[in-house]
């Protein structure tokens, strides 16, 4: 493995997570609603460190390049630090996340879709297939995070399997956009 798929491994790790949860939640809400708090709080904790990691070396990345900070890096370094406590947080108190868990849900996508939003806004310059791609999948988890926040679903499974789906948005669009930027860097370099 060279060193430039090395770098982007946390993102895939947590997309693939977020696909893995997001699954589960769809084909077995009512297993889930059990265990929903844990899973929910370490799919949270897994995102929060893989983002981390990310900004460690997207710092480092710039600094490399002499393009001085990264713009805006430091609202997801905040934001991974609230998700890896959040996590830890619904890890030991799970019972919590079954009585707020459209609110809690929603904010989590809502923010996670804005996050993304900024990162594609960022990197959208060749408004290829792929750039398209991400900018839809993070207006939808934007989407998906406003619904949750309404309430729009009576009963837990419903708002169980949506969450399932949004994970399953995120992990998709982690995983996309960890490729499409790997694509970027090699096509600058040659």
């Amino acid at each position: 493995m060279t060193a430039g798929n090395t770098k982007k491994l946390p993102s895939y790790i947590g997309g693939i997570f977020a696909i893995i949860a997001g699954i589960f939640f769809i084909t077995m809400p009512e297993l889930s609603s059990g265990v929903i708090g844990i899973l929910f709080g370490v799919v949270l904790f897994v995102a929060g460190i893989t983002e981390v990691i990310g900004y460690i070396i997207s710092i480092k990345q710039f600094r490399e390049e002499n393009y001085g900070k990264a713009a805006g890096a430091e609202i997801v370094l905040v934001y991974s630090i609230i998700l890896m406590a959040l996590g830890v947080f619904f890890i030991l108190n799970p019972e919590i996340v079954l009585q707020l868990l459209s609110t809690i849900v929603g904010i989590f996508f809502l923010i996670d879709g804005i996050v993304k939003l900024r990162q594609e806004v960022f990197l959208f310059t060749k408004k290829d297939i792929y750039s398209w791609v991400l900018l839809v999948m993070a207006i939808l988890l934007i989407v998906a995070g406003s619904v949750l926040l309404a309430n729009a679903f009576k009963g837990t499974t419903k708002i169980i399997v949506f969450s399932g789906i949004s994970f399953v948005i995120s992990g998709l669009e982690t995983i996309i956009f960890g490729l499409f930027k790997r694509k970027e860097i090699k096509t600058r370099k040659d």
